[in-house]
């Protein structure tokens, strides 16, 4: 074979080799993991989180895992950080379920070395995490109770009538939401507040619950939710109870079957966490740490200086049946 034949065969193969390279990479599995871990994972809310963290482990070419325990279980949660303590993930993205109770076990990861950022909901021990991605609780409830004010406003010619409120005692940033709704009606003394029920974030028991406070208080005007299944709960409640369009309600969240609500007027509003987007900054900001993207310090660590935001306010936002169209899930 002449020596030209020989290099034009040799660039050939350079050029295969270059070509077919990234494709093969491409179809490996990453090695860097970013798990995010839900405290209870069998009610849609966890759509858009989802999503939101999919999407940007797929963006950083990384290997995004959702877990958590099927019902709620704090207990279980926290067992399952524990789990992954001994998988030393790259990352922890977590909605803790009980601030106090995951604490100690996220701190345990941190000092195995593993970055953790929360998510929508906080852990009371700051050095159990990095930072803080999500609403803040207390002002996303008053917020809502601002709207509610507005719609028994807009009914009586002032702000007057009979609310209950469906949330899940205990739980921190439910009682955050409730505490903001409550500090807003407390301005309005002509606002009474019927009964504060536990609907478990369980439809069939929010269903119940909600029946239950309809056939207590044939006068009542509102019904407020604090969490994502409280809203269709209750509006299928109204619906059953014939009482569409007198019996207000105010929601949270953008679960599909309660955008369904909003539309046909069962629900009147409802306050959207910007949940895609929370999870989306999370996976990012561990991408960050780990990879030293913000060079403002020698060593951040040293320093105990990590370069990201230690709490992000996401807001949220307020869907009605003029908007909701842009809030269904495609």
């Amino acid at each position: 074979m002449k020596r030209s034949s020989l290099i034009y065969l040799a660039l050939v193969v350079v050029m295969v080799i270059t070509l077919v390279a990234p494709l093969t990479a491409a179809a490996q599995e990453p090695e860097e993991e970013y798990v995010f871990v839900a405290y209870v994972t069998s009610i849609p809310f966890w759509t858009d989180p989802v999503a939101g963290f999919m999407a940007a482990c797929d963006a950083l070419g990384v290997k995004g895992t959702f877990t958590g325990p099927v019902e709620f279980d704090a207990a279980a949660q926290a067992r399952t950080i524990d789990e992954l303590i001994a998988k030393k993930p790259a990352g922890i993205v977590i909605f803790p379920a009980d601030p106090d109770a995951l604490s100690d076990p996220l701190k345990r990861a941190m000092e195995a070395g593993i970055p953790v950022i929360c998510a929508n909901s906080d852990v009371t021990d700051l050095s159990a995490r990095y930072g803080y991605v999500g609403i803040n609780n207390l002002e996303g409830g008053k917020l809502g109770g601002g709207i509610a004010v507005d719609l028994l406003t807009e009914k009586y010619g002032e702000p007057k009538g009979k609310v209950a409120i469906m949330t899940m005692p205990g739980v921190t940033v439910h009682e955050d939401r409730k505490d903001g709704y409550l500090a807003v009606f407390e301005q309005y003394p002509n606002i009474e507040i019927v009964d504060i029920v536990n609907d478990k974030a369980d439809p069939s028991v929010g269903v119940t619950v909600a029946g239950a406070l309809i056939q207590a208080n044939p006068d009542l005007d509102m019904i407020v939710g604090t969490d994502a299944t409280s809203g269709a709960s209750a509006a299928r409640a109204v619906v059953e109870a014939n009482k569409k369009g007198e019996i207000l309600i105010v929601a949270m969240d953008r679960d599909e079957d309660l955008l369904d609500y909003i539309a046909d007027g069962t629900v009147a509003a409802s306050l959207a966490q910007r949940n895609f987007l929370e999870e989306w900054l999370g996976v990012h900001y561990l991408y960050w740490l780990n990879h030293d993207m913000i060079q403002a310090l020698p060593d951040w660590k040293a320093a105990n200086a990590p370069q990201i935001p230690p709490n992000t306010d996401t807001g949220a936002m307020v869907i009605t049946a003029d908007n909701v169209d842009q809030f269904r899930h495609e």
